[in-house]
């Protein structure tokens, strides 16, 4: 073998294992972590303790559920994403926290807000 295929073959090889210790160094900018489980009781058509508070990263993946011994339907504005929570029910709402700024949770018909999510930058 001459020298310069030695060369090719010694760049080929650095190049793979370049490649290889990026992907199993861990994640790249374009996964998504999970902050941790979010939860909000509802009794009586109120939220237990008061307008509940998270704040998220933008990237990361909100993780909400609603208990609620009231049935209706819970929105989440600005992702405007509706759910149906049934009397003494349970829902859930996960989704990449795509969208920064202040956002409202709210029991719809009763138009009571049960909690605020903040996904900063």
């Amino acid at each position: 073998m001459s020298r310069p295929q030695r060369l090719v073959l010694l760049g080929i090889a650095i190049v793979i294992v370049v490649i290889a210790a990026f992907t199993i160094s861990g994640k790249d900018s374009s996964s998504t972590t999970s902050d941790p489980p979010l939860t909000v009781t509802v009794k009586n058509a109120k939220p237990v303790g008061g307008v509940q508070k998270y704040t998220v990263q933008k990237g990361s993946t909100i993780d909400l559920t609603v208990k609620s011994d009231t049935a209706d339907e819970v929105h989440f504005h600005g992702y405007d994403i509706h759910r149906d929570v049934t009397r003494n029910g349970t829902v859930n709402f996960r989704f990449p926290a795509t969208i920064d700024g202040q956002f409202v949770v709210e029991l719809e018909n009763h138009k009571q807000q049960i909690a605020e999510v903040v996904v900063e930058p």
